[in-house]
């Protein structure tokens, strides 16, 4: 660590499950919050002066009731160190509570940023550890570190994680409501067990989204985002969601689903019909009463990296 060296984290925005892959899948998108750091020796990290500018920034927590300094002190324990605490500029562009790795993002900005400070004692897997067990599911986790297209397992505290890249000519339209669904109100709409033909029915699915992504595939996603697990269940929570998932497909997407938990919607879509795509899925929430925005993505490749 030097002492009034700025250090800067770039995490990129996540999207998990895509429809079939609950809870295992996710991608990386290119939507990035920004951490600044500048340790001040003597200043706890308790302590911290944060500032924000972006989305949510009038409701960031300090203390440990911040997400990324409770990360931080959380990879300081586990290595056996302690880190100071300083001065933290938080850039933030991914939406808060909209499907869209907010959360994940702030663990693995505080995972990454308290490795930078002690010199880097765990490697990326091991970040990836540490972030998935905070989080609980490493969904988000493993695209917000590791980039790309991932497919991701936690057993007893370990990750299993693999990263493919994303086809450069396609696009994600994300289509964000104005207003926030939380994980837990979306879990707790699921329920407790599944019929045979649901599970079986899954393994189709999600096997024809990873031969989408795999292959390039586009008209597969069709298939693979044909979910029995969460997507029916959390509908309901969604105002105008089933409308603007068909017209997306309408309007020339290769296919639409929730964005984790919600309330985003995600298209995949080719980069000349990305504003057509999204123009109709605004109009589907706007049917509901909801006032949306879109933003057309790039993929991430890279994942979380200091800059």
């Amino acid at each position: 660590m030097i002492e009034n060296k700025t250090y800067i984290v770039r995490v990129p925005a996540t999207t998990a499950n895509i429809g079939s892959g609950f809870d295992t899948l996710g991608m990386s998108l290119g939507l990035y919050n920004v951490v600044q750091f500048v340790p001040e020796e003597g200043r706890k990290l308790v302590d911290t002066d944060i500032r924000a500018e972006g989305e949510g920034a009038d409701q960031i927590t300090t203390g440990m009731d911040n997400m990324i300094i409770h990360a931080m002190a959380e990879t300081a324990k586990k290595a056996g160190h302690e880190i100071p605490g300083g001065h933290m500029y938080l850039i933030n562009r991914i939406p808060f509570a909209r499907g869209l790795g907010s959360s994940s993002a702030a663990l693995a900005s505080g995972v990454f940023l308290a490795n930078l400070l002690m010199g880097e004692p765990f490697d990326r897997t091991d970040i990836l550890n540490i972030t998935a067990d905070m989080e609980g599911h490493p969904d988000n986790a493993a695209p917000a570190i590791l980039g790309g297209f991932c497919m991701a397992l936690l057993k007893e505290g370990k990750v299993t994680a693999e990263s493919i890249d994303i086809p450069s000519h396609w696009k994600a339209v994300v289509t964000i409501p104005e207003f926030e669904l939380h994980t837990e109100k979306a879990r707790a709409v699921l329920p407790a067990t599944y019929s045979r033909s649901d599970a079986v029915h899954n393994i189709g699915a999600v096997s024809f989204l990873m031969a989408a992504f795999m292959y390039q595939k586009p008209e597969y996603l069709k298939f693979g985002l044909d979910d029995c697990i969460h997507v029916p269940y959390r509908l309901d929570l969604i105002p105008g969601a089933r409308q603007v998932i068909a017209n997306a497909t309408y309007a020339g997407a290769y296919g639409a689903t929730i964005s984790g938990s919600g309330p985003t919607i995600i298209a995949f879509a080719p980069a000349e019909k990305a504003d057509v795509v999204g123009k109709a899925m605004v109009e589907g929430f706007n049917s509901a009463k909801i006032a949306a925005r879109y933003l057309i993505l790039d993929f991430d490749q890279n994942g979380i990296m200091s800059v």
